[in-house]
């Protein structure tokens, strides 16, 4: 049902109104802005969702590609945003155009006004909130059509929450991610959260995968800039990403991708599992790296001696400082 609305919709016929997910087009963006445009669209108000990425680089999310057809989506630079009504999904920070209507997000709140509606709520999930929107159990009574509904929310939610890993509690999950999920749960029983959470993470967190990847596209999968700070999020070890290139061609290619992206600092977490629990460090590169530090001092971070010169290596001991969580502390820097 789902992928005959995308069919359907991406022919733009008497819409009036999009949604934009945020431009990493992660699980979360892709399937919460689907889901919120299907919604609206059986409201009787015809919505197109619009992958917030470019569309030859999208096969590179390799856990939210596979449950879409490429083919049957909308991506943001095939269609002119200044012709609609916006509804920004999964970010709040962006002005893309002066007919921004509503907000659904779980970031920090940047104070960005929204004509019709505005929903910030810090949830581990974005897709949460779109679920609880949706009001299921009032507004779907199809059985085929919550089912298939609860599947992507579910999915959604446990790659966000790590399958709400107990120490994740509260940084990468809440309570209401939990209710929501158990509802979802009870509308498609057979789901297996244990087997899906094991098949999403082992192509997100795919060593192999993830190093077919040229550098420039392993920056660019999950990033996003504030400021003059870029942050940059890659799925495998840094030791990893040594054995692939040599230090003078890594710095090289921050610099050429830092260049282009305009930034003066990049910051690159690196994310893997090991034994099935998140472990993450991250890079400071480029300027004011000690006044970054200096704003990350009430976190437990350990610094240790990093490979790539002119770059700070920081050790996230507890494996919970997410850029949601670093990104406002530095952006202080800026804002003050």
């Amino acid at each position: 049902m789902i992928n005959q609305f995308l069919r359907n919709i991406k022919l733009l016929q008497n819409v009036k109104q999009l949604v934009l997910g945020n431009p990493t087009a992660d699980m979360d963006s892709c399937v919460g802005s689907i889901l919120l445009a299907y919604h609206l669209t059986q409201l009787q108000i015809p919505t197109a969702p619009i992958i917030n990425y470019n569309r030859e680089s999208f096969t590179s999310h390799f856990e939210t590609a596979e449950l879409f057809d490429v083919n049957d989506l909308i991506f943001i630079n095939e269609v002119d945003l200044y012709q609609y009504d916006l509804i920004l999904y999964d970010h709040n920070d962006i002005k893309y155009t002066n007919n921004q209507i509503g907000c659904i997000d779980h970031h920090e709140d940047k104070g960005q006004q929204f004509s019709q509606f505005k929903k910030i709520e810090k949830v581990g999930s974005a897709v949460t909130l779109v679920a609880e929107y949706m009001q299921l159990e009032k507004n779907y009574k199809c059985k085929q059509e919550i089912g298939e509904i609860a599947q992507l929310i579910m999915k959604t939610i446990l790659i966000d929450t790590f399958n709400f890993q107990q120490n994740q509690y509260q940084i990468r999950w809440v309570q209401k991610d939990k209710e929501i999920f158990d509802l979802c749960h009870s509308f498609n029983p057979q789901f297996d959260a244990k087997q899906e959470y094991q098949h999403l993470t082992d192509l997100k967190y795919d060593v192999k995968l993830n190093l077919q990847l040229s550098l420039k596209q392993q920056l660019l999968k999950d990033y996003k800039k504030f400021y003059t700070i870029g942050y940059s999020v890659i799925f495998i070890k840094l030791q990893d990403l040594m054995q692939k290139y040599p230090e003078d061609q890594l710095i090289n290619e921050f610099n050429q991708f830092m260049i282009k992206e305009e930034c003066k600092s990049l910051i690159i977490f690196f994310v893997h599992l090991q034994n099935d629990q998140i472990q993450r460090s991250m890079i400071i590169y480029g300027e004011y790296q000690q006044k970054i530090l200096q704003q990350l001092t009430q976190l437990k971070f350990e610094l240790q001696q990093s490979p790539i010169s002119n770059s700070l290596l920081l050790k996230d001991i507890d494996n919970i400082y997410s850029r949601k969580i670093i990104e406002p502390l530095i952006s202080q820097l800026f804002q003050n």
